[in-house]
């Protein structure tokens, strides 16, 4: 039985998080500083606690919601966890009247996001058409994420151990308040 909650992670779970997502290379990651401020992860772990995969998500600003980082750990895949971590994420924004945004180079997920009707594109200068408020606000908030001492190494050091890598594909859900 797997137990989904929404909750901070511990020191000792932000560490090991940031060491297996080195290891792949469709997360470019999240430092542990990120990591133990993050307020909403989605947390899935089996009936003794034992964490089987974290989404990590955060407000962008009032209108908007990113699934960050979705991460199950390798011996707990293809058993849905992932699917059942995102769609929890995606049903936290939209119950919270939040327009979401992520990117992804897995494949899973990609799919994932066209069963559940994102608009997708491969880059921030092909953003679907939108308001001009909206596209501000992913623009600066991808400027600020990069911006991330971080986030440069892992991007050069991911470059270089992954030289085959996908591209990742962008995505937005644009949630109808009523």
């Amino acid at each position: 039985m797997v137990k989904i909650s929404k909750r901070k992670v511990t020191k000792s779970e932000a560490e090991l998080l940031v060491r297996q997502i080195k290891l792949t290379p469709n997360i470019i990651g999240y430092s542990l500083t990120e990591w133990m401020a993050a307020e909403n992860i989605i947390v899935a772990e089996d009936e003794e606690g034992k964490m089987l995969g974290v989404c990590l998500n955060y407000d962008i600003d009032k209108d908007w919601y990113k699934i960050a980082a979705l991460f199950v750990f390798e011996e707990f895949r293809g058993k849905g966890i992932g699917k059942l971590l995102f769609y929890e994420s995606y049903k936290d924004a939209v119950s919270r009247h939040k327009h979401l945004y992520t990117i992804s180079a897995n494949e899973i997920v990609i799919k994932m996001m066209r069963d559940l009707n994102f608009l997708l594109f491969d880059n921030l200068l092909m953003m679907p058409k939108m308001g001009s408020q909206h596209k501000w606000i992913l623009c600066w908030h991808s400027l600020i994420w990069i911006m991330n001492f971080y986030r440069i190494k892992e991007i050069i050091r991911k470059s270089i151990v992954y030289p085959h890598h996908t591209n990742f594909v962008y995505g937005i859900h644009i949630v109808q308040c009523k």
